[in-house]
């Protein structure tokens, strides 16, 4: 009997040293995931080098930032909608996307798109002159 109850309790320490393993891998995954989404929020980078492609873009008025995300990226003026939609509500053109017809290029990022369409480059432009 007491051999019985030892090998069932190496049995359970085993059990624990692996789900404790499993738990460790999934965490080392999800935090590279997580680093990896972060790094491409804050440190974002456009498709392609300068001057990069021009593509013309028509956004219509009251457009939802995530249908906004997959025209971009049907575009391929994005990589990820994901990253786009987060960029957007963190940054400080939320709300203030003007519709219109726009030229964007392929060497823009994404807070430029965003300047862009939300009109903040023409107030820019007029403060200037």
């Amino acid at each position: 009997m007491n051999q019985r109850r030892k090998s069932v309790t190496a049995i359970f320490a085993i059990l624990k040293i692996l789900a404790l393993i499993v738990v460790i891998a999934v965490l080392v995954s999800v935090g590279r995931r997580a680093y990896d989404f972060g790094y491409r929020v804050f440190a974002e980078e456009a498709v392609s080098a300068p001057p990069g492609k021009k593509v013309a873009v028509t956004i219509e008025d009251g457009i939802s930032v995530s249908e906004l995300s997959e025209l971009l990226k049907s575009k391929r003026l994005i990589k990820d909608e994901n990253v786009f939609w987060m960029q957007y509500h963190l940054s400080q053109y939320r709300g203030k996307m003007k519709g219109g017809n726009y030229i964007l290029t392929t060497a823009m990022t994404a807070e430029e798109m965003l300047a862009e369409m939300s009109g903040a480059n023409e107030t820019e432009t007029g403060a200037a002159e």
